[in-house]
């Protein structure tokens, strides 16, 4: 038996399972190649692999259903999903019926290499559970990024668990389609999605709204009346915003999470109820818990798993695709030929920074499809917050010079500048960093600080790690703990 692995690759295109047989045989791997699904599962049978990578687009058999009869049969099997095709319901579907991982074609064969030599470890450690059936749905949430890549095999994960779940991030980024995803791929699917913002109704309206009230509870309360959490039996509740319920509310509902029983307004009887809590906020929790604003036994209720949507800044290369489908559901919903978003349009939205995220944006291609006149929408029929002159590009000055012809230090440089190279090492190691955020925090923007803070520490941490691998990706990804997609879209972003 190979002592460094056996590897079996169930792929139709020659040109992959050439590429895999000379990098495996490279590397010393035992391997097995299979150009359709009914082979692969012969071999798989025969050979009896370590890891399977298994292409989705394939004729007889997909992937997907190789990987749902490899599972069934063998539940502790380690399979990775390798497609061009990186659409939401085709990463959940594949994370839900147990995927070890998902790859995105094209890829680098060195870090399918990785990636296999880190399932081969994690493989021989401990044992994977078996993920629930697939019940794949629709939704709107869009995107093919490594970000929001990682998002959808987080959701694919914990639909099949019957857990609570809390969504963090910016306002706009698309936290109740998060929601509403895992809702619809769980075996809660068939009964109510309900949503309600925290911040939308008042606080004195809040307890008959989730649990209801009976007749005479209170002035108009002419008869009674089921709350969320009688209508949502066997459902899901999404809670938008929890991060603005007041306290008494917050006491409430822990009392309902762990009791899984509810009074009605003015009631005294139990009532059972069966039902899943989503939570979202785009608040730091662990702030207002310091604060004495939240409480921190409700935070550990409903943070069973947190996910976290990225900011629109942090999936640029997902624009395109996303104005081009807010585009399309336009063109779906109203009379006359369908418009498209010229190259130039799409570049202008590709350099605005999107404060409001995917919501700015859907109202900014919404706002542009509805002043254009013609069938494409060029860039003076977007908002003009959108068109005008982005931060980072050089600007007129009153004598007509441009910014950029004077040298301008990056604003991160500034900081080491305050510290002469002495008096950075007089500072104690465990006070550098804290030190560091002060001066940043002096520099930074008045809004959106944490975002620019962490975004100069993230930058020096990659440039480091790069400099120390001699710029090797694979290495420097393996270094960081991310995948190169992740870090090569970071380097991207921050031009090193």
């Amino acid at each position: 038996m190979n002592e460094k692995g056996k590897i079996l690759v169930i792929d139709d295109e020659y040109s992959i399972r050439w590429s895999f047989e000379r990098a495996l045989q490279k590397v010393g791997y035992e391997y097995a190649l299979a150009e359709n699904g009914l082979k692969g599962l012969a071999l798989y049978s025969s050979f009896k692999p370590d890891i399977v990578l298994v292409d989705i687009r394939m004729p007889e058999m997909d992937g997907l259903q190789v990987l749902e009869k490899i599972r069934s049969n063998d539940p502790d099997a380690l399979v990775i999903v390798m497609t061009a095709y990186t659409d939401m319901e085709t990463t959940i579907s594949a994370m839900k019926l147990g995927a070890y991982d998902f790859l995105s074609k094209p890829f680098n064969i060195d870090e399918c290499l990785l990636l296999i030599s880190r399932g081969l470890s994690a493989h021989r450690n401990t044992k994977k559970p078996e993920i629930g059936v697939m019940a794949p749905k629709s939704s709107a949430l869009k995107g093919n990024s490594p970000a929001m890549q990682e998002v959808y095999k987080t959701i694919g994960k914990v639909s099949g668990e019957d857990v609570t779940v809390l969504v963090t991030g910016e306002s706009g980024c698309g936290k109740e389609l998060v929601a509403q995803a895992i809702h619809y791929n769980s075996k809660r699917s068939h009964k109510p999605f309900w949503a309600i913002n925290c911040t939308a109704i008042n606080e004195s309206l809040m307890e008959s709204e989730l649990f209801g009230f009976e007749k005479g509870a209170f002035t108009g309360a002419v008869a009674s009346k089921c709350g969320m959490f009688e209508l949502a039996q066997g459902g899901t509740i999404f809670l938008d915003e929890i991060g603005d319920m007041n306290l008494e509310m917050q006491a409430k509902l822990l009392r309902v999470l762990e009791e899984r029983e509810i009074v009605r307004v003015g009631g005294n009887r139990r009532i059972k109820v069966d039902i899943r809590i989503i939570a979202a906020t785009n608040k730091n929790l662990r702030k207002l818990i310091s604060e004495g604003l939240f409480r921190e036994d409700l935070f550990h209720r409903i943070k069973v798993i947190e996910i976290r949507l990225p900011s629109l800044r942090e999936r640029v290369e997902d624009i395109p695709l996303l104005a081009t489908y807010f585009c399309s559901l336009l063109a779906s919903q109203r009379t006359g030929t369908p418009k498209s978003l010229d190259d130039e349009t799409i570049s202008v939205l590709l350099s605005y920074k999107w404060p409001g995220n995917v919501r700015e944006l859907r109202n900014a291609i919404e706002q542009s499809y509805t002043m254009s006149r013609g069938t494409v929408i060029l860039p003076e029929h977007l908002p003009p917050e959108v068109t005008a002159q982005p931060e980072n590009q050089p600007e007129q000055t009153a004598s007509g010079a441009t910014q950029s012809d004077t040298p301008k230090k990056d604003s991160s440089l500034l900081v080491v500048d305050n510290f002469a190279a002495n008096e950075i090492a007089q500072i104690p190691p465990e006070d550098r960093i804290r030190v560091l955020v002060e001066e940043l925090l002096k520099i930074g923007p008045e809004t959106g600080v944490f975002s620019y803070v962490l975004e100069k520490f993230e930058k020096e941490i990659i440039r480091q790690s790069l400099e120390k691998t001699n710029n090797n990706q694979v290495q420097s990804a393996n270094h960081l703990g991310i995948t190169r997609n992740t870090l090569r879209t970071k380097i991207e972003k921050y031009d090193l």
